[in-house]
């Protein structure tokens, strides 16, 4: 990180806010429940509708100032916590009241009651109330409305009347008109029980508490849209089994006849007594329905029967290609930096073969983006052209730093000079046996090498020596006006290597006096020994000519003698 600023003033508390419009909630006990209803930073929507710490004191003032001094806050403390709770309660409440509808309460032998979902009416009932006193964000506005009206009546026109009769016992209510199918049975008393499969109209509100979750603990929206993927598909799949099992039902009732004189429905194909084995029986038909590859083991001949296979033969096909266009979409989006490498090697190939190049041409081209991106294609240029100088700083020195620990001269650099060297180089990416730099020419900059191995030559060719990671060279032209290069830089793999050029050098090295004096002597041995060995070279070379040339001389004149 850079430079970051640590606050030495003491952090105002919450006690110094406005106190509530009412009497009784200026004791202390009040003081430290007002934490868990106003504004919590840490909540992910106050985290994108309040982006800074002024709005989300302001928001706080604005609540606590309210007249209605019981609202509780959307991005409060205690909402986040029970929009969990109501997550988990939905997780149950979309597998236990669907089941104990179709297959408990609903029965062809006994008229059972549902002492399971009496748990979850209760959270539902808290759930109401507290959505009456709980403001909400609206979007056309971009604020927080906390007017009591307004609450109410928002919630009236959404989901008020669904919360309130989905939450009622029917099954205690309408137990006196309860009776299994037959000549007596009340088909409104039937339908009646069956409100409460309203609440599967929650399920859009349930997944939006997952969404906050995994937002809030910084997951992948990528994981998210798996995971609810997945949900909806066993969620479905269970829905469906408890259609497929109370359809047939509904119909006794509706014709006041029993399961012994209804012979053309599945349920009295079949001699299935327990509700486990009911319930296994409908998964199986669903199943076989779904993936349009049976009827369950039984061929239907009524109707009604008829029906519901056609029914759930095109609502699997449709369930069947919702999944898999999710779950397309979901690896395309995971994997598209991965395919849009995968369009520019082959836009590689199509170039290399339309200019003809050679072979090992070819293959240079698809080693140097395949070292270079790493099979994931990116605009680097683009994305830091949208960050600030500060996280653009950041950034830069956090990818260099492999650079940093390794150069030497960079060790014990202040960190205003280490920033500005690093935001000042330019990465650059050499093959094997590519010239990095050539005698002779004229050097206009530096380069640190990061990673791999370069090869010093001296102008003739001879090998002076081997840098590797962490090392630097080219500096000896640059210290010098029109200074050419004294050697050559040979790669002997892929190397990575940041360049410097000479106008970023004098900005930022070259006012820095203890590391230009280090990078001066390190330049003066190196040319002082490329030139020694160069000299060496050549009176070797010489003196190997002049030896064969003699040796010729000597075989000429033997054979003339």
């Amino acid at each position: 990180m850079l430079n970051a600023h640590r606050c030495e003033l003491p952090k105002s508390s919450d006690f110094t806010l406005p106190k509530p419009r009412s009497c009784f909630c200026c004791l202390p006990p009040f003081d430290s429940l007002q934490s868990w209803f106003t504004i919590y930073e840490n909540h992910p929507k106050c985290r994108q509708h309040l982006i800074s710490l002024a709005a989300a004191n302001k928001e706080k003032r604005r609540h606590t100032s309210n007249k209605y001094w019981y609202i509780i806050h959307p991005f409060s403390k205690i909402k986040f916590f029970w929009d969990i709770i109501m997550m988990m309660v939905y997780f149950v409440a979309f597998i236990t009241i669907p089941f104990f509808m179709c297959f408990v309460v609903l029965d062809y032998e006994s008229v059972r009651l549902d002492n399971v979902n009496h748990v979850i009416y209760v959270f539902c009932w808290i759930d109401i109330i507290g959505n009456c006193m709980t403001g909400f964000y609206d979007k056309s506005k971009d604020e927080v409305i906390l007017d009591q009206g307004m609450i109410l009546k928002r919630y009236l026109r959404s989901y008020l009347f669904i919360d309130i009769f989905t939450s009622l016992p029917y099954d205690y209510i309408t137990l006196p008109w309860r009776k299994v199918p037959g000549p007596e049975d009340s088909i409104l008393a039937t339908l009646i029980n069956l409100l409460p499969l309203l609440k599967l109209s929650r399920y859009f509100t349930f997944t939006s508490y997952v969404r906050q979750t995994f937002l809030h603990f910084d997951s992948e929206d990528i994981s998210c849209q798996m995971f609810l993927t997945l949900l909806l598909y066993t969620y479905v799949i269970h829905w469906f089994t408890c259609f497929c099992n109370v359809t047939p039902l509904i119909m006794m009732y509706a014709m006041h006849v029993p399961v012994t004189e209804s012979e053309d429905t599945w349920l009295a194909s079949v001699e299935i007594k327990s509700i486990a084995h009911r319930y296994q029986r409908a998964l199986f038909i669903v199943l076989e329905n779904f993936t349009a590859s049976g009827y369950g083991g039984i061929m239907p001949q009524s109707d009604g029967h008829i029906m519901v296979c056609t029914v759930l033969m095109v609502l699997g096909r449709l369930f069947e290609s919702y999944i898999i266009i999710m779950l397309l979409q979901i690896v395309a989006d995971r994997k598209a930096s991965e395919s849009k490498y995968e369009q520019i090697v082959n836009q590689l190939s199509a170039y290399a073969r339309q200019k003809q190049l050679p072979a090992f041409m070819k293959r240079r081209l698809l080693a140097y983006y395949h070292y270079r991106f790493r099979n994931s294609y990116f605009r680097e240029k683009n994305i830091f052209a949208n960050l600030s100088d500060v996280l653009r700083q950041e950034v830069t020195l956090h990818s260099c730093r492999r650079l940093v620990e390794n150069v030497e001269i960079f060790q014990d650099l202040p960190k205003n000079i280490l920033t500005l060297i690093v935001t000042n180089l330019k990465p650059e990416l050499y093959l094997a046996k590519d010239m990095i730099i050539k005698a002779g020419t004229q050097g206009d900059c530096m380069f640190f090498l990061s990673s791999g191995t370069v090869a010093i030559l001296t102008p003739t060719g001879k090998e002076v020596c081997f840098l590797e990671d962490g090392a630097h060279f080219g500096e000896v032209a640059l210290l010098v006006q029109d200074q050419r290069r004294v050697a050559s830089v040979v790669a002997v793999e892929v190397c990575e290597v940041y360049r410097l050029d000479r106008k970023d050098f004098r900005k930022c090295i070259a006012v820095h006096s203890d590391l230009f004096a280090k990078i001066e002597r390190i330049a003066t041995e190196r040319m002082q020994r490329t030139v020694l060995i160069e000299e060496q070279h050549k009176r070797f070379t010489l003196h190997s000519r002049a030896s064969s040339s003699a040796a010729q001389l000597r075989k000429v004149r033997q054979s003339q003698a």
